[in-house]
């Protein structure tokens, strides 16, 4: 499992999310979710009692209790705790900081970003419970870059997509070697960081 956990109520939705990862949400049955707990499948039941809603009800009490502390996880000492370091070195800090979140968590990271697609409720507790928390925080860091000349000036939101664009890309070169065309781990990174500083464009 991805995470050490401590609760049955944990145990059942880490075994969840690491079977629908396997075979899709629709394919998971609830007998195969108490094996792999560890667990009866009546306790299932009397965490998640409504057996139409049972699947479902477990993949937002993931999202609902879970995703926060992993994907903000690191965040705030990132971008709030680290005044001695440069802005190259917060941006590739935040990059790897990512890349190993994303390694560490991916059974749930796929789940969640395909059933989002399919479920109004789950892609509203996405964009309102996730999103904003860490948005604001590296908002807050663009907006006191420019506020003390350090950044030009543009709205924080777009630098904020930009970043997160690139760690993303980061992620995806470094999964893909093909598409990294032999560049390291840390030269994707570094990269990434000097472009979103200093552009693309010739000086």
């Amino acid at each position: 499992m991805d995470t050490k956990l401590e609760t049955t109520e944990e145990r059942i939705i880490q075994a969840a999310i690491e079977i629908f990862a396997q075979k899709g949400y629709n394919g998971t049955t609830t007998k195969e979710i108490a094996v792999k707990a560890g667990v009866a499948e009546g306790t299932i039941f009397r965490y998640f009692p409504k057996k139409q809603d049972l699947l479902h009800g477990i993949l937002y009490k993931a999202i609902e209790v879970m995703v926060p502390k992993i994907a903000g996880h690191g965040i705030v000492e990132i971008f709030d705790h680290n005044v001695e370091k440069s802005d190259r070195e917060i941006l590739i800090t935040f990059m790897k900081n990512r890349l190993e979140m994303i390694q560490q968590h991916f059974s749930i990271i796929k789940v969640i970003l395909n059933e989002v697609q399919y479920h109004s409720d789950i892609e509203d507790l996405w964009f309102q419970k996730i999103i904003p928390p860490i948005k604001g925080i590296i908002d807050r860091f663009f907006a006191e870059g420019m506020r003390k000349g350090r950044f030009r000036q543009y709205h924080p939101s777009i630098l904020t997509g930009i970043m997160v664009g690139a760690a993303i890309m980061s992620i995806l070169l470094q999964r893909y070697e093909d598409l990294a065309e032999g560049l390291t781990k840390e030269e994707i990174i570094e990269q990434m960081a000097d472009v979103l500083l200093n552009g693309i464009a010739k000086k």
